[in-house]
């Protein structure tokens, strides 16, 4: 049986949309920051893991009291992160703080709970955290990820492009058409490696009956079952 994903052309094109996508996970890594929970800024500050938090949309015009909802930036081992949180200035200087809920809230000035977690913070000078601040930022986020326009920009264009090259390329391999193209909507990077890997595009593992070929219908239940569930939890 003749296979079109064995032209030249076909192959080229997988491998162009392979070394998108690898840009567009290093650009991510690069310029991107992955959302967490303040937890695990406290985590990081205690033992001293983390000694630079950036706090952007935090009020540092007078004696302000009111609520804030400020973005917490720190750099992890790998990746940046940032973290929601929701201050409340409204109680007393000497009132408990708490950190609970979503986003996390805390109670009274967000500097000194900050400060307060850090190893021997009344004991060192300059202070074992230190804390900067800027004006909110443009990002455009997916899925607990966000990034500034570039990245994102190529990342939905490889995703777009994927989803033409399922649907307008040869019948491709283990699934139909519009069912690679549910997986790839619901899977995202890594539907469209998936299809670029084992549905034909560059030709790896081939199977031996082309005529078996996984339904649309049988895939966007794939989809909404597992995949969304799944992107639901990482969010």
């Amino acid at each position: 049986m003749h296979d079109e994903w064995r032209g030249r052309r076909w192959r080229l094109t997988a491998l162009t949309f392979i070394a998108m996508w690898l840009t567009t996970g290093v650009s991510f890594v690069l310029l991107g920051e992955k959302e967490a929970a303040l937890h695990d800024l406290e985590s990081a500050i205690a033992e001293g893991e983390v000694t630079q938090v950036e706090i952007v949309g935090y009020p540092t015009v007078g004696d302000w009291r009111g609520t804030a909802l400020v973005t917490l930036r720190w750099r992890g081992d790998v990746l940046h992160r940032y973290a929601l949180v929701k201050v409340d200035k409204r109680r007393n200087a000497g009132s408990r703080i708490t950190a609970h809920g979503d986003p996390a809230v805390v109670l009274g000035d967000l500097e000194d709970y900050l400060t307060a977690i850090s190893p021997g913070y009344a004991r060192t000078d300059p202070p074992a955290l230190e804390l900067t601040y800027a004006d909110h930022l443009e990002y455009q986020e997916w899925n607990g990820w966000r990034a500034p326009d570039v990245p994102a920009v190529l990342g939905l264009a490889t995703w777009f492009g994927t989803v033409l090259l399922a649907g307008a390329g040869p019948q491709p391999w283990r699934a139909t058409s519009w069912a690679w193209i549910w997986l790839i909507l619901f899977g995202g990077p890594l539907g469209s490696l998936a299809f670029l890997l084992l549905g034909g595009p560059l030709g790896l593992w081939r199977p031996k009956d082309l005529g078996r070929r996984l339904t649309g219908g049988w895939a966007f239940l794939i989809g909404v079952v597992l995949l969304g569930r799944a992107n639901g939890t990482n969010g």
